[in-house]
């Protein structure tokens, strides 16, 4: 089992490797930051919306895909991994 300065370490080095792929991204995909005072979530949209001209039936797709990609994240044990964080 894995010390505590080893687990600090290894989420130090899996952080600065996740912020490294998002660089990636900047250059490919659009960028939108949501921030209310409980949370601040940056997205990398790979969605092409520009087909839909009409600018609310854009919103309400890209809305309807947000909401989609929350319900899926909920549903993944990756949510329930997130969520053990508060437990230490």
């Amino acid at each position: 089992m894995l010390g505590q300065l080893q687990q600090d370490i290894l989420q130090e080095l899996t952080n600065n490797m996740e912020e490294d792929k998002m660089d990636d991204f900047d250059e490919l995909y659009p960028e939108l930051t949501l921030e209310t005072d409980d949370m601040i979530m940056t997205i990398a949209v790979k969605k092409d919306y520009s087909r839909i001209e009409d600018l609310d039936k854009r919103k309400e797709e890209f809305i309807n895909d947000l909401n989609n990609f929350i319900k899926e994240f909920s549903e993944t044990p990756e949510s329930d991994d997130f969520m053990r964080y508060y437990d230490y």
